[in-house]
């Protein structure tokens, strides 16, 4: 979704809670953070500008004709970045009382994937996220969630920067990313259905 927004800062790659990137925002380590899976909660000094939500589909290692027609076994577990990193997708997974979760404290794609090949496990993703490499090569199937997931998106930025053009101009074309991006329906996925939810 960032591609060609911006060129990666120097902070490194790990999953960190809400506070810990509102402290990073407020020592001017980062000017903004692009935040998914959590709940809009008061930070100090922050601002959160809304940029849409977006339909989950379960990532997993199933295979057959029928794979993609029903929920997987209940047998899978659900895997999950950790709690404090993803609250809500945490609360929703819970709330389905399907599978248990296994919080996984990885950020390299080629970690995840190897907890997905090793059969029992279920990834909420975007639909998009398969199109890409190396989800894409990794021929995953995609399968309904016994109950609807969807994940909201944000940006956290300082108040003093929430109203400069720049920061609007860079809300505006995230939220032009996440409507465009492919909704379940010709995904790629293997599986047909609705569109993205509209952001309400």
């Amino acid at each position: 979704m960032l591609d060609a927004l911006a060129p990666p800062g120097p902070t490194p790659l790990l999953w960190r809670s809400l506070s810990q990137w509102g402290e990073l925002l407020r020592a001017g380590e980062l000017e903004a953070v692009l935040l998914a899976s959590v709940c809009p909660a008061p930070v100090e000094g922050m601002a959160w500008l809304p940029l849409g939500r977006w339909g989950l589909l379960l990532a997993c290692r199933l295979s057959g004709p029928d794979s993609a027609a029903a929920p997987p076994p209940r047998s899978f577990r659900f895997l999950a970045p950790p709690l404090a990193a993803a609250p809500a997708l945490h609360h929703a997974l819970q709330e389905q009382q399907l599978a248990a979760i296994t919080p996984l404290d990885a950020v390299a794609a080629s970690d995840w994937l190897a907890a997905l090949l090793r059969g029992d496990g279920l990834l909420p993703v975007p639909p998009s996220l398969l199109q890409t490499s190396p989800w894409r090569e990794a021929a995953l199937t995609a399968v309904w969630p016994w109950e609807p997931l969807v994940e909201r998106l944000w940006l956290l930025v300082p108040q003093e920067l929430a109203s400069q053009a720049a920061v609007l101009a860079m809300a505006a074309w995230l939220r032009e990313r996440i409507a465009a991006a492919p909704g379940l329906a010709g995904a790629g996925t293997g599986i047909s259905g609705p569109p993205l939810l509209d952001e309400e």
